[in-house]
């Protein structure tokens, strides 16, 4: 049966996950936040953990770390969180129970992750119309989901892809979209306003959904939107809701990853670098007030609809 699926890495171990996600080989955030349940889980069925303090100590170690690799992704925080918070709250419980409880919360996670996207999936292909064209920046597996899906759908569609500089990640968009059998318009980053006025919508993947309805997404998605006002298109973000920072409620700022300045200059770029900072600024937040709606597994939503739905999708987590 065809799929929309964009499969996981097949993980090893915690370890490998870790080190996975430091090559930069897990792309997009619903990919990250299934990686940490994948780390959770991998801990708790391969290494001993004999006592809960062990147990206890093991997931804040691997927490720590995921964070320290991607704070941006609120997909990490999310799982991290929910299985944190899960272990502290059935500490009482018998400590197989409690491993093998765990085990089952972070399939849960995975599992309704990859159920969110394909259901999300559908409405997206539902904005694309047939001979449409769409633009899109930087990769997203939620995204090339709904590409499959409208592919699935019997649709012919252009896509005008950004390349997503500085490590040009929407090449893998192409390869994706070559398989579809769709025509790919493939530009510099610079070029997006030249080629805007050829797309009929502009859809983006999202990192992080703020509670106030903005974005935080690959650096460029900003521009990108503001850019949609002027040429009078609409701009949409796909994002399963598992990927809402609850604590941006609370006045909490998105952490937004910046990233070694080797990926923009080399050694001999210049004849010295005194004076010179260079930023590799890896995320922008887009505002609410630039976004026409976000396409989630509960229906396209205005941004200001996004925390009304947050309890109903953790009762689904089983949490």
């Amino acid at each position: 049966m065809a799929t929309t699926r964009v499969k996981d890495i097949d993980f090893k171990s915690p370890a490998h996950v870790l080190q996975e996600i430091e090559n930069m080989n897990v792309r997009g955030g619903s990919p990250f936040g299934r990686s940490a349940a994948w780390a959770y889980k991998l801990a708790i069925e391969q290494e001993e953990l004999a006592t809960y303090d062990a147990l206890y100590d093991r997931i804040c170690g691997l927490a720590e770390a995921l964070h320290n690799y991607k704070p941006t992704m609120a997909t990490i925080h999310n799982s991290s969180s929910i299985v944190k918070s899960f272990v502290e709250k059935n500490k009482d419980l018998p400590l197989e129970e409690l491993k093998e409880r765990t085990v089952k919360l972070c399939g849960n996670i995975i599992e309704k992750s990859f159920e969110a996207v394909e259901k999300l999936s559908v409405y997206g292909a539902n904005l694309i119309p047939d001979g449409g064209t769409v633009m899109m920046h930087s990769y997203s597996s939620t995204l090339m989901g709904i590409y499959r899906q409208a592919t699935l759908d019997g649709k012919k569609f252009t896509v005008i892809c950004t390349e997503s500089r500085p490590l040009r990640e929407s090449r893998n968009a192409v390869k994706i979209l070559q398989e579809c059998g769709q025509h790919v318009i493939f530009i510099s980053d610079a070029s997006a306003w030249e080629f805007m006025p050829k797309a009929d919508l502009i859809i983006m993947g999202a990192d992080t959904l703020c509670t106030d309805g903005s974005v935080a997404n690959k650096i460029g998605s900003a521009q990108i939107a503001q850019l949609a006002l002027a040429c009078k298109k609409p701009v949409y973000f796909a994002s399963e809701l598992y990927k809402l920072d609850t604590r941006t409620l609370y006045g909490r700022p998105v952490e937004l990853e910046r990233r070694t300045q080797w990926e923009l200059v080399s050694e001999d770029d210049f004849p010295s670098f005194d004076n010179l900072e260079v930023i590799n600024q890896f995320f922008d937040v887009t505002p609410a007030r630039h976004i026409t709606g976000i396409i989630t597994e509960y229906g396209v939503l205005n941004p200001a609809q996004l925390l009304s739905r947050w309890d109903e999708l953790l009762e689904t987590l089983g949490e």
